[in-house]
């Protein structure tokens, strides 16, 4: 693991070091979130920062990975998800372009990846790879937007990138590949960007860096299963706090006859910051849950692989009744004032 300590520090520095001429870039060019309305900061905050950690991981998996196919086509797939993340953040793109453009490079991302030919349901596994590859295709899709959605309290989801990264790193490491040194670059970017966006966060990432996270994270995700490295259910594990809180306010606002693509205030930490919670409380609530909720069960599932699933399914579960808990809490309170 000590080789990845230097790609994490230097792509840390990198980030934090590139935000600071960025920000006043965005500033003179007018891209800045007002308070106001459904947005949840308070003052004037510029958003598309996320281009640092684009510019960082770009030339730190480049620096230390040895030329191939495979990092030319990463390397191209960042690219892309910054530059699709940077026209809706400068023009706000219609919903039918950005879910083309994002399915576009989901299948690209299968093409360098190679299909995913079986998943196991304990000791039960099953090949049918036009199937998998097909869901396949919708998770990252979904992950790219999950991302975006959570992209709305200070930190939050530089945290869990971060998270996300060192995990993956972690897991795929040992089993060689080019996908530990994605995930624990992607994780310095997020570390180093977190200085920044902490709270009160000086700068947002805007599209530009939400949907370069939620697009790596499917990568990982989709070449983790593709090669056998990281399963399914492990990938679920990790990105569990973000997938519970964004799928099921995705089903209630479609059970409700809610446009669930339209945006809102209804995501768990949104309720939480509606409540009368500071930025940071809610971001040490999820980080706490990481670590003492998520990290633990992911512990178990990497010493029992053959109840991975049963300790994914559980995880959600649990993460599930506390989001309906929640919010039947906060709503209940809302309703009595």
């Amino acid at each position: 693991m000590l080789e990845l300590l230097l790609p994490l520090c230097l792509s840390m520095l990198m980030t934090v070091v590139l935000v600071l001429p960025l920000r006043g870039w965005l500033v003179m060019k007018g891209l800045v979130d007002q308070p106001g309305g459904r947005r949840s900061h308070e003052v004037a905050t510029p958003r598309g920062g996320g281009l640092a950690m684009v510019v960082a991981v770009l030339i730190v998996v480049n620096i230390f990975a040895v030329p191939s196919p495979a990092i030319w086509g990463i390397s191209g797939l960042v690219l892309l998800l910054a530059g699709l993340g940077w026209l809706d953040d400068a023009s706000d793109l219609p919903v039918k372009w950005r879910f083309g453009m994002q399915l576009l490079i989901a299948a690209m991302m299968l093409a360098l990846t190679g299909t995913v030919d079986s998943v196991a349901f304990g000791s039960l596994e099953l090949n049918w790879p036009w199937l998998w590859s097909g869901l396949g295709l919708v998770a990252v899709v979904w992950l790219i937007n999950l991302h975006n959605f959570m992209d709305g309290s200070d930190g939050l989801l530089a945290m869990q990138g971060a998270w996300t990264g060192l995990a993956m790193a972690a897991l795929m490491h040992p089993k060689g590949g080019i996908g530990a040194l994605l995930a624990i670059v992607m994780a310095g970017a997020c570390l180093g960007f977190l200085l920044w966006n902490r709270p009160p966060a000086r700068v947002f990432m805007g599209d530009s860096g939400s949907l370069l996270i939620g697009g790596l994270v499917g990568l990982l995700a989709l070449s983790g299963a593709a090669s056998g490295l990281v399963s399914i259910w492990v990938s679920l594990i990790i990105t569990a706090l973000f997938v519970v809180d964004a799928t099921a306010t995705l089903v209630r606002r479609v059970v409700r006859g809610s446009r669930w693509y339209n945006a809102h205030r209804e995501h768990a930490y949104q309720k939480l910051i509606s409540g009368g919670w500071s930025h940071g409380r809610v971001l040490l609530l999820y980080g706490s849950m990481n670590l003492l909720i998520v990290l633990p069960v992911l512990l178990l599932a990497n010493r029992f692989p053959d109840q991975e699933m049963l300790l994914a399914l559980g995880l959600v579960g649990l993460l599930t009744f506390a989001w309906w808990r929640l919010h039947d809490t906060l709503d209940k309170e809302a309703n009595q004032q």
